[in-house]
Parts: structure tokens; C-alpha cells; sequence
């Protein structure tokens, strides 16, 4: 039970990002069908595509729904666990009670969806369920659980939602449309509908986060100096990658190219990339402390500045004997961060510079491997093994093989089990881009693993000092947040090159991914770390 209270914040994190993608995806179909497709006279096209959808929101739908109730048993089991409460007053949480809420909102829409599919006649009600489902995550929302909710507050909420779902959940019934729909002119149709749905729900999306982030932050300083305010400022990158996105496609269909959709439609697929990250950096806010109400311990101005100041990279690492890991009795639950020593410091420093510096070659090798006349380049993803077996050894300097803590033992502490995780994404990816570049796969999937694992670790890094808002911990946030947004460039600049037929544009992004790496490398070499003071 102990580890399960442990990691308790990372599993709540996970399967509410489950339930918010799943929802929006849902509710994304539903609003696509209302605003894109039942305008259109599609023919015989038109019964295949609406059942496609309707297969895709009652998937969306019950994956809500399970990961609804699981977030209810987490929560119910957490509460038990920490608090000694009985099981009937766990359940009676208001919190559990708005999980059930949602789950039983979604399983009714999933069985709408299933059994009388897609059309005019139950629109009226798969309406009515979209609303209840957005309603009930309302109630675990920070306009929800303020000590005076505002209805203004409320209400910009449930537009936000309904906006993002209009919007990013939509995307993947577009994609389909586009491969679906045989006839040009009503492909094209169908693209200019999307196209002016979209740029709606981005205005309400735009101005209903305005209005929530002015109270939310407090002022201008919370959006550097809080770890809600972080979230919020990548939230905000995230949104202006994807208006880049969206305004490239609306000019691909105004210029009535006669290839012009197939362009639409990967840049639509890196468009629901985004907005996925984007969502679980919604989710993360959603359990983060508003940065108003987040005064003490916040990192000054000039700390902020030091850290970001250049300086050469420290490359000297200190004995091991040294650390504070190796000096103290260490044990799951020891508060390791709060007796850091200046051993500790450069032992993270030295590493994290070490790392830097192979990411930057790794960057390099990758900008040869484009020419042709260095085939030894194609083998740039060995390099990136190295770093993961390295990271293996010196990441978590406590834990094995370094430290006195068991492996798995060790995974029962949430920033720990992140770190293990990104290291098997990082290996596994290095794995299989390897078999890629040496042409050992005959199947065209392995190449995508490249740019889906990318995408993933910036979604963990984004998200990743977020457990106790020290201020330490969110001036690491500051040196990390912008090296997980070059991720999200690094995997849609090599998604792009992979999808896009030869041209001058698929070759600018080949070229775009590892100079963005590169910059990821720039970057970590000016990490810097301080003792808990």
C-alpha cells in the first residue's frame, strides 16, 4: 500500500489523461459529424464514413469510461490508504463522486453511439451526453473547486473544453474523411468546413483561457516563477505550434493545389500530436496549485536569470563516496532532496552536461546522415544506446547499480519511475531508429517509433518536477520545459519527412530535426542546479 500512496499522483496523472483525451475525442466525433459531415450529401460514401465515427466515439467513449471508474478506485483506494477513512466515506467523495458521474455519462454515450450510430434523429441526445460528460469533469476543475465558484469561471471552463474537443478531437475524424471521401471537390469541402469549425473553436479557446489565466495567475510573474504558470506558458507554445499547423493546411486548401490534401493530411496528423501533449499538459494544471495562490518559496527574478546565465560546462564529477546518498541511510521516503550536498550538485551538473554533449553530436552525426556520402552517419542511433545505457548508471545516483536502493524498490518513487521510463523510451527508440537507418525492417511502422517516442518523453518532461512545487524543483523546470518543446519540434519535423512525398518541404524537415536536437543540446549544457537553502 505504501508504494501504491507513493506513486498515487503519477497513476491519477495518467488516467486522467486517458479520460480527457478519450473525452475529447468523443465529443470531438460528435461535434465533427454536427458541424463537418451532416451538412454534406456524400452518397453511398457517406453511411460508411458516419459508421466509422460512430465506431470511434464508442471506443473513445468506453475508454473514458474505464479509465474513469479506475481513476474512482485510485482514488477511493488513496483515500483509505492515507487517511485510515472507511470505504463507504471514501466512496462518498465528492471527487469519486464526480468520477462516477463522467464514467456513467460516457458509457451512456458509448452505447448511443453503438446502437443507433450517427444521424439527425439521436443527434439531439448525443448532444445532450457530450454536455453531461463535459459537465461532470466541470466538477474537478479548478473554477469547480474554488471556495466561491465563479459562474464566469464556470462557464469559460465548459467552453474550453468544448472547444478543445471541437477542435483537436475533431482532427482524427478528418484524417479519416480524407482518406474516405473519394471525390476531390468534396474532400476539399469537407477540409473548408473543418477549416472555419476549427478557427472558431480556436478563438473561443484563445479568449476562454485568457479570461481563466488572469485570476488562475495572480500576475505576470506566476507564469515563470510558479510550476502552474510553467504549464500554463508551454501550454500557451504548444497552442501557437498548433495555429502554425492549422494555418499551413488553411492555406494548403485555399490555394486549391490538386495534391495539396495529402499535405493536409499529415500535417492534420501532427496537429492531433500536439494537441494530445497539449492535453496532458491541461491535465497536469488541473492538479497543480494555482499560481495565485502559490506566494512563498518562489524563485526570484535574479535566480532565475543566474541559472539561465551561460557558463562552460562542469565536467569533473565528483567521488562517489561523496554524496549524500552514500553518506546517509537511504531508504524509500528519505528526503534525499533537503540534505542535497554540493557533491550532489555536481554529480546532476556533470552528468546532465555529459549527456548534452552526446545529444549534440548525436544532432551532428544525423545532419551528415542526410548525405549521401557519409553511410557511417546512418548509424547515429548507436550513439543514443550509449547515452541510455549511461543514464541507466548515473540517473538516481541512490538507486542500483549506483545506490543502496533496489531497483524496483526504487520505482515506487514517482520522479525515479519517470526517469526509468524515459530511459526504456529512449533505448527502445535508439533500437529500433538503428534497424531503420541500416534498413533491417522491411515494414514502414518501425520509422514512426522514432518521432512517437520522441513526442513521448517531451510529454513526461513537460510534466515532469511537478510532485512537490519546491522552488528548486521549479527552477529545473525552467531549464527542461523549453528542451521538452524542441522534443515536440523533433518529432513533427521527422513525422513530416517521413509522410510527405520528396519535396522541398519534407527535406527542410530533415534537415529541421536534428538541428532542433542540437538546440536540445544547447540547452541541457546550461543546466544548473543549487543546494536546498
Amino acid at each position: 500500500m505504501q508504494a501504491f500512496l507513493s506513486i498515487y499522483t503519477m497513476i491519477d496523472w495518467i488516467l486522467r489523461g486517458v479520460s480527457v483525451a478519450a473525452q475529447t475525442l468523443a465529443v470531438g466525433g460528435i461535434a465533427y459529424f454536427l458541424f463537418a459531415l451532416a451538412p454534406m450529401k456524400l452518397g453511398d460514401e457517406r453511411a460508411v464514413l458516419e459508421r466509422f465515427c460512430a465506431r470511434m466515439i464508442f471506443w473513445a467513449a468506453l475508454a473514458a469510461c474505464a479509465s474513469q471508474l479506475l481513476a474512482a478506485a485510485a482514488l477511493i483506494a488513496f483515500l483509505v490508504g492515507s487517511t485510515g477513512a472507511e470505504l463507504k466515506t471514501a466512496i462518498s467523495a465528492e471527487a469519486a463522486s464526480f468520477h462516477f458521474l463522467s464514467a456513467g455519462a460516457a458509457c451512456a454515450l458509448a452505447l448511443a453511439a453503438r446502437r443507433r450510430g450517427l444521424s439527425a434523429a439521436v443527434a439531439p441526445m448525443l448532444v445532450a451526453l457530450s454536455l453531461l460528460l463535459v459537465g461532470a469533469h466541470l466538477g474537478v476543475s479548478h473554477a469547480a473547486s474554488r471556495s466561491e465558484p465563479s459562474p464566469l469561471l464556470l462557464t469559460a471552463e465548459t467552453l474550453h473544453l468544448l472547444a478543445l474537443a471541437t477542435w483537436i478531437g475533431g482532427i482524427p475524424f478528418f484524417i479519416a474523411s480524407l482518406r474516405m471521401i473519394g471525390d476531390g471537390t468534396e474532400r476539399r469541402v469537407v477540409s473548408r468546413r473543418f477549416s472555419v469549425t476549427s478557427l472558431i473553436s480556436v478563438a473561443v479557446l484563445a479568449a476562454t483561457g485568457v479570461l481563466m489565466a488572469v485570476p488562475y495567475t495572480g500576475s505576470l510573474a506566476g507564469l515563470y516563477q510558479t510550476q502552474y504558470g510553467l504549464l500554463l506558458s508551454s501550454k500557451v507554445v504548444l497552442l501557437i505550434m498548433l495555429l502554425c499547423l492549422g494555418a499551413s493546411n488553411f492555406l494548403i486548401i485555399r490555394t486549391r493545389r490538386r495534391d495539396g490534401l495529402k499535405d493536409v493530411r499529415v500535417f492534420a496528423e501532427i496537429e492531433a500530436g500536439v494537441g494530445l501533449i497539449a492535453i496532458l499538459c491541461a491535465v497536469a494544471l488541473a492538479s497543480s496549485p494555482l499560481a495565485a495562490t502559490t506566494e512563498a518559496a518562489r524563485p526570484g527574478t535574479a535566480e532565475i536569470a543566474a541559472r539561465l546565465q551561460p557558463a562552460w560546462p562542469r565536467l569533473e564529477s565528483p567521488a562517489l563516496a561523496q554524496l549524500s546518498s552514500a553518506q546517509a541511510d537511504t531508504a524509500i521516503g528519505t528526503d534525499l532532496e533537503s540534505n542535497r550536498n554540493e557533491a550532489d550538485v555536481a554529480w546532476s551538473e556533470s552528468h546532465h552536461h555529459y549527456a548534452a554533449l552526446v545529444i549534440i553530436l548525436v544532432g551532428l552525426v544525423a545532419l551528415l546522415a542526410q548525405s549521401r556520402r557519409f553511410k557511417i552517419a546512418r548509424h547515429w542511433p548507436l550513439l543514443v544506446l550509449g547515452l541510455a545505457g549511461y543514464l541507466v548508471v548515473t540517473a538516481d545516483e541512490e538507486v542500483w547499480p549506483l545506490g543502496k536502493i533496489g531497483f524496483l524498490e526504487s520505482l515506487a518513487t514517482p520522479q525515479i519511475a519517470q526517469h526509468k521510463l524515459m530511459i526504456a523510451l529512449i533505448a527502445g527508440f535508439a533500437a529500433c531508429e538503428w534497424g531503420v537507418q541500416s534498413k533491417r525492417f522491411r515494414a514502414a511502422w518501425p520509422s514512426y517509433v522514432f518521432p512517437v517516442t520522441i513526442a513521448a518523453a517531451a510529454a513526461f518532461l513537460l510534466t515532469h518536477y511537478g510532485h512537490t512545487g519546491r522552488k528548486e524543483e521549479v527552477l529545473i523546470e525552467i531549464s527542461h520545459t523549453p528542451i521538452a518543446l524542441i522534443g515536440v519540434i523533433v518529432a513533427g519535423a521527422r513525422w513530416m519527412e517521413l509522410r510527405l512525398e520528396p519535396t522541398p518541404v519534407s527535406r527542410i524537415a530533415g534537415l529541421a530535426w536534428p538541428i532542433a536536437m542540437i538546440s536540445a543540446g544547447a540547452f541541457l549544457l546550461m543546466y544548473r542546479e543549487a543546494v536546498p537553502t
